[in-house]
């Protein structure tokens, strides 16, 4: 089950060129294209004539024709043109997906289209700023986009598993957080104070030595995810708000469902700090793909193992309450749609 009223990322903009691109969207074939103007449009990837993926054929103009018998179809889903004959069936026509493009990233809503809300597309304001600079990848995983969240909500296992890249003292692991419900989501974060600084952290903050660390999760339904992290050397007053020291990155997660099982995963590291630093922008492109594809990894192999979606008959730890209330959330959510519709 998913939730449908809402949006889901579906491309980073320079991902999406004139198109068509196919794209599996809640296990929902959808054909992806651009106007002329660069307007995006999704379509459902099912001719209506013989049901020939649209993927497979061309732009023209601001219309798709099917590849197989050159049916052409405007950017309403409409069927315009059927080659050899004057006329257009009645009813000749795919489903039309609501997309809005924002903070450089291509958006859809899967569900009614006359409950589409602008104002519900989450704010990452970092990601189109001028004053920022950002390094978006993407990586399919073969795992359900609800072990992604519950991974990215969890900052007890950075020092075990990204030991190598992000993680630094193994006191880390018991380190203390604060879970909090959000309209919306859920927040979970803490301050480490004191703490050595992971190798990656000392490449992009250029201090040695112990740090003040901090790392602050927001998760919004259905799959939405930033983070504000960052470090300062030690007694230079991070915690109490001077963060000049130091550096801060967001980094930013977008989980959208291929299917139960597989999830397109976009991410990337957003700065405001020496804006020109070509280097340091690689370097933390790298240093990121690094780091998240270490979690992709394990979800692929916990997928692997479950076999199914669901984690019944698993052990809970204390460490699992930012995930649990995110879970229970979304899952309020979507019986509450599934009720509105029934």
């Amino acid at each position: 089950m998913f939730l449908r009223n809402c949006w889901y990322a579906a491309y980073w903009s320079k991902d999406l060129g004139r198109g068509p691109e196919a794209r599996t969207i809640l296990n929902e074939p959808v054909v992806f294209f651009r106007k002329e103007d660069g307007t995006p449009v999704a379509l459902a990837d099912r001719c209506c004539h013989r049901a020939a993926p649209l993927s497979r054929g061309e732009c023209v103009g601001d219309e798709l024709r099917c590849g197989y018998h050159g049916l052409r179809y405007d950017d309403s889903g409409a069927v315009v043109e059927v080659p050899g004959q004057p006329r257009v069936p009645p009813g000749a026509r795919v489903r039309c997906y609501p997309v809005r493009e924002k903070w450089k990233t291509i958006w859809i809503w899967m569900g009614d289209p006359e409950k589409v809300d602008e104002s519900a597309i989450p704010e990452l304001f970092w990601l189109d700023d001028p004053g920022w600079v950002s390094s978006p990848g993407r990586f399919h995983v073969k795992g359900n986009y609800q072990l992604l969240s519950d991974n990215l909500l969890d900052l007890t296992h950075v020092i075990y598993l990204h030991k190598n890249t992000i993680g630094g003292d193994p006191a880390e692991a018991t380190w203390p957080t604060e879970t909090e419900r959000i309209e919306n989501g859920v927040r979970v974060g803490r301050w480490m104070i004191d703490f050595k600084t992971p190798p990656l952290f000392a490449r992009v903050g250029g201090f040695d030595g112990n740090c003040d660390r901090w790392q602050h999760v927001t998760w919004l339904a259905p799959s939405n995810i930033y983070l504000d992290i960052g470090a300062a050397p030690t007694g230079t007053g991070a915690p109490e708000g001077d963060r000049s020291q130091g550096f801060s990155i967001w980094s930013t997660h977008l989980l959208t469902p291929e299917t139960e099982t597989t999830t397109h995963y976009h991410w990337g590291y957003a700065r405001d700090f020496r804006l020109d630093d070509e280097e340091l922008t690689k370097t933390l492109f790298e240093g990121s793909r690094d780091t998240f594809y270490e979690d992709v990894e394990m979800i692929d192999a916990q997928q692997e193992r479950l076999g199914a979606t669901v984690l019944d008959g698993l052990i809970d730890i204390n460490a699992d309450y930012a995930q649990l209330q995110a879970r229970r959330m979304l899952e309020e959510r979507i019986r509450a749609e599934a009720a509105a519709n029934a």
